[in-house]
């Protein structure tokens, strides 16, 4: 019973010091997290990373950070797959990139969700001057959205949680922080 006691306490005490780490400004938790997720499809991410010019650890951080690299994945809004494509961005991709057979049920296809949403990312990479900020922003809140918040001053900095909604800001923050720990881990090395 004493072991028991002690097990139960020691628990406690570990998270207790696992949440107040957590929450330090130098501590990252998610980095943590990270350490235990499996990166899947990275021929895919590989393939249209080259493809459309972007840092495969970028693409994967969306995907992790989007899906966890869940391909049944659906956000509230309706978003679905692995880079949570709205089903009408997904049709307008679809007609840009010249897929003639497309439906909505498709965006829960690894390799097409993965090509879609590269091919989308790329876009808004050139619409926003390869500005990676506000392409992550326009990414998760629309572009709409980052036009009016450029056109009310925001000039694409995360300093000090200077994007203008909260949500988005964590998105942000937690791609790039993503983005930067598959970068030093190496992830892509063997490609």
């Amino acid at each position: 019973m004493i072991a028991k006691n002690f097990l139960k306490a020691a628990a406690l005490i570990i998270l207790i010091i696992i949440i107040f780490v957590g929450y330090s400004a130098d501590f990252d938790f998610w980095q943590i997290r990270r350490s235990f997720e499996v990166i899947k499809y990275e021929d895919y991410i590989f393939e249209y990373a080259e493809k459309y010019s972007i840092e495969a650890e970028l693409l994967a951080a969306i995907i992790y950070v989007e899906s966890r690299f869940d391909t049944q994945s659906e956000s509230f809004r309706g978003a679905l797959g692995l880079m949570q494509i709205m089903p009408s961005t997904g049709v307008w991709i679809a007609e840009q990139v010249g897929v003639d057979d497309f439906s909505i049920e498709d965006l829960l296809d690894p390799e097409l969700n993965i090509k879609f949403g590269s091919w989308y990312f790329a876009y808004l990479y050139e619409r926003h001057d390869r500005h990676l900020v506000k392409t992550l922003a326009a990414y998760n809140a629309g572009q709409n959205t980052v036009r009016r918040w450029v056109r009310n001053g925001w000039q694409g900095e995360i300093d000090n949680h200077q994007i203008p909604f909260a949500e988005t800001d964590k998105y942000v923050r937690r791609v790039i922080s993503t983005k930067d720990y598959y970068k030093k881990s190496n992830i892509f090395i063997n490609f």
